[in-house]
């Protein structure tokens, strides 16, 4: 699946100081995952993250802004691939996107690789409404480091 690839318009690639078995919880966890979930300024409260996982099991999750915690987005999918350490991947639809009207479908494919005492992570995801996927890209900029703290 190449970053050209229409149903992925956001590729981004970090290599944490984790190792792949802490990085694939972090996704799979609720508690590890409302730990790190959501770009500065955003957070994912442990009582909005649902998580059964497993193919075809639920992913569901809610971020507040710290600024304003009456705001809400939210991601509503199932997990359509989990190979522990290796993969993550998902579908479903996000609502309350600002300038979004209505939900919009997102797919996230997320592969990890062994790098040194590390993982290397890949991220895919789209596709995004017009002229959003660099808010995308910049938000897994900021989370992952996130991630690499909550899966310490």
């Amino acid at each position: 699946m190449a970053a050209t690839d229409p149903e992925y318009d956001v590729e981004h690639t970090e290599v944490l100081d984790v190792p792949p078995a802490a990085v694939f919880a972090a996704f799979t966890d609720p508690d590890v995952f409302a730990r790190w979930y959501g770009p500065e300024g955003v957070r994912t409260p442990r009582e909005e993250v649902e998580i059964d996982a497993r193919v075809g099991g639920v992913l569901r999750f809610a971020m507040t802004l710290d600024a304003d915690p009456s705001f809400r987005s939210a991601f509503d999918g199932t997990f359509t691939a989990l190979e522990p350490g290796r993969l993550v991947a998902a579908g479903g639809a996000w609502v309350g996107v600002p300038g979004v009207d209505g939900p919009w479908a997102s797919r996230l494919r997320v592969e990890l690789a062994p790098a040194g005492d590390g993982t290397r992570v890949v991220v895919r995801e789209g596709p995004h409404p017009a002229g959003s996927a660099e808010l995308g890209r910049q938000s897994w900029r900021s989370m992952l480091p996130r991630l690499a703290r909550a899966a310490a």
